[in-house]
């Protein structure tokens, strides 16, 4: 199941957000640290009604935003379409539930969030040694765009979309 979070799930998906940010960094991916995401950012866009949770046995076992807001760096970006599109963003699922399709479910769930808000057109990106989340974007459809450089992290963001075929 997957739903709109609430408050009372902030500290449950924090915890979540702490494992995943020590298994990234453990695999050399300095994406994620302790400077980000932080409980703020989850909280926005939890008030902006964007963030969701992914329920597994009746616990949260995973996080998205899904925002109309995109990152301030993506009019940089030589996107496919210039259409107005959902961006994807801080997708946290527990180490301890990895390998169970919930990250997929989430991008899938961004799909019918897009198709509800009359959008065909979803943006993401990822750290170039984030392994796993291009081979979720490849297995959800998702296009690769381009990297760009982010110094301070001696790294690459890459970047992805996905068009969705039109509903008319």
């Amino acid at each position: 199941m997957i739903r709109l979070a609430e408050k009372a799930d902030l500290n449950r998906i924090m915890e979540i957000v702490k494992a995943s940010v020590k298994v990234m960094n453990e695999q050399g991916n300095f994406q994620w640290s302790e400077d980000y995401p932080l409980e703020s950012h989850y909280l926005s866009d939890m008030e902006n009604g964007e963030l969701y949770v992914i329920i597994q046995s009746g616990l949260i076992a995973g996080t998205a935003a899904i925002s109309e807001k995109e990152h301030d760096e993506y009019p940089l970006i030589n996107w496919r379409s210039s259409q107005k599109a959902l961006t994807i963003k801080r997708v946290a699922i527990d180490p301890i539930c990895r390998g169970k399709g919930m990250a997929s479910a989430l991008y899938q769930y961004a799909e019918k969030v897009a198709r509800e808000k009359k959008l065909n057109y979803l943006k993401t990106d990822t750290f170039a040694k984030n392994m796993a989340a291009q081979k979720l974007f490849r297995a959800n459809g998702y296009h690769y765009v381009q990297a760009r450089p982010v110094q301070e992290k001696a790294d690459s963001l890459y970047y992805y979309d996905k068009l969705l075929a039109s509903s008319n």
